[in-house]
């Protein structure tokens, strides 16, 4: 049952790090920078190791989608440095989204091939099931990070260090 192994790590891996970043989506309206920043150092680390070591992704179309995040820092600067009345942050917030929505889940996916090189071989209903799984905990995050003030409170929010959404609930510290 290796297929199986790999296919419950790769969507047990990769449907956390959507629902963290669909509960941020959800109670905050934006994807965090330390977590595109994460995201950015993974694929940097994963496309120079495949440069100078025999590690996927080892074609250039594939290592260029690695180069994604790098495109959000580089918007992020260039509209943070100067004055550039075409990069606003509705750029800057399309671009964090593309890196999302495709630099992780591709990150995802070198990653468990290189841990496991039985990972390209997963058959395609096993390949499915973790895009589904990813799928399913990004909209579960998302869910509930807009309706977090079901399950937790402000003072959740307040001792993990994070700021308070819109609609934390008060009270029941």
């Amino acid at each position: 049952m290796p297929e199986n192994r790999a296919t419950l790590l790769i969507a047990a891996g990769s449907g956390a790090v959507a629902f963290a970043i669909g509960f941020n989506l959800g109670a905050f309206g934006e994807v965090f920078f330390d977590q595109v920043f994460t995201v950015w150092v993974v694929a940097t680390i994963v496309f120079v190791g495949s440069l100078i070591a025999d590690l996927p992704p080892r074609t250039w179309l594939r290592r260029l989608v690695l180069l994604v995040p790098s495109l959000w820092l580089l918007v992020s600067w260039l509209h943070n440095t100067y004055d550039l009345k075409y990069v606003d942050v509705r750029v800057v917030t399309a671009v964090s989204l593309i890196v999302t929505g495709v630099a992780i889940p591709y990150l995802g996916w070198v990653l468990f091939t290189v841990i496991n090189p039985d990972f390209p071989n997963l058959s395609r209903r096993h390949r499915g099931a973790v895009l589904i799984a990813i799928a399913v905990s990004l909209v579960i995050g998302v869910f509930f990070g807009a309706n977090n003030d079901a399950v937790l409170t402000c003072h959740d929010f307040k001792v993990s260090g994070n700021d308070l959404p819109d609609n934390c609930r008060r009270g029941l510290s």
